[in-house]
């Protein structure tokens, strides 16, 4: 199209879906361009887990029992997994063993992700087969998002976090502490957890749906946080707090103030030390 490849891919990344479907239908240079965007997004959610009976087996797959494995062995045949399209990987772990899961090959073969979502894995389970899990993903990961996580502690949690060093955003939706529930909100005295060998990044967004220490965890990390988007609710502990702790570089905060439909106000008082 006689424009730099990197400018056609920055004015590529404003169209929505289907005007990129339509635009790679138009030449080869469209197709070459909107081939990635179109493809960037995997979700292996219920419907891929369990595709159903109007979906043909394929009787070469021998592990048609393992939860999304038939979805990503389409998808590699129609060649949707190559080149390192997929940038943007939705893992919902409700069903299924996580560790078949994770041992698919066309799984193990995403090497080129940017942003990671995953519902409802149970930390402490997965801390110890993490490299199995989650390696491919480490070298290339910028955003994190985990909703519905199970964890022992929340310096478990962190633990998990920080097993990727280059993150920027971070989002946490309801995270689920067994510590809460045995009445140990509070971690013991001299209680210690590994810390990451660098200071993460963390210089994007982060967003905070939940109870527990969440911010305390934050603010623990060494090198501390330098957010400059944070999106939290009003319930959330220690929130003055996170403000502070990213008051040199904050540009945006969103505060969602409602309880029981009904809006309301939230007056932040940060600690004066």
């Amino acid at each position: 199209m006689g424009l730099p490849r990197e400018l056609i891919e920055e004015i590529m990344r404003y169209n929505g879906l289907q005007t990129l479907k339509s635009c790679s239908s138009t030449s080869k240079a469209f197709y070459s361009a909107a081939r990635p965007l179109i493809h960037r997004r995997l979700v292996l959610a219920f419907d891929s887990a369990f595709p159903g009976p109007h979906v043909p087996r394929d009787p070469t797959l021998g592990q048609t029992d393992v939860p999304h494995a038939h979805y990503l062995s389409a998808a590699e045949k129609q060649g949707l997994l190559r080149c390192g399209y997929v940038r943007e990987l939705g893992l919902d772990l409700s069903f299924g063993d996580p560790d078949d899961v994770f041992q698919l090959k066309q799984l193990r073969a995403l090497e080129s992700v940017h942003a990671l979502r995953i519902r409802f894995v149970v930390v402490h389970k997965a801390l110890p087969a993490f490299d199995r899990y989650f390696s491919q993903f480490v070298p290339t990961l910028r955003s994190l998002s985990l909703e519905g996580v199970c964890c022992e502690t929340a310096h478990m949690l962190m633990e998990f976090i920080c097993q990727f060093p280059h993150l920027d955003d971070l989002s946490l939706t309801n995270p689920r502490y067994l510590e809460y529930k045995r009445g140990l909100a509070v971690v013991p005295p001299g209680s210690k957890w590994p810390q990451p060998q660098q200071p993460l990044p963390f210089r994007g967004r982060l967003i905070l749906n939940g109870f527990g220490p969440l911010v305390q965890s934050l603010l623990g990390l060494p090198g501390g946080i330098r957010f400059h988007s944070i999106e939290a609710r009003s319930h959330l502990q220690d929130l003055a707090e996170l403000v502070v702790g990213c008051s040199s570089t904050l540009e945006v905060l969103i505060i969602h103030c409602f309880d029981n439909r009904k809006p309301s106000t939230s007056t932040l008082k940060p600690s004066v030390h």
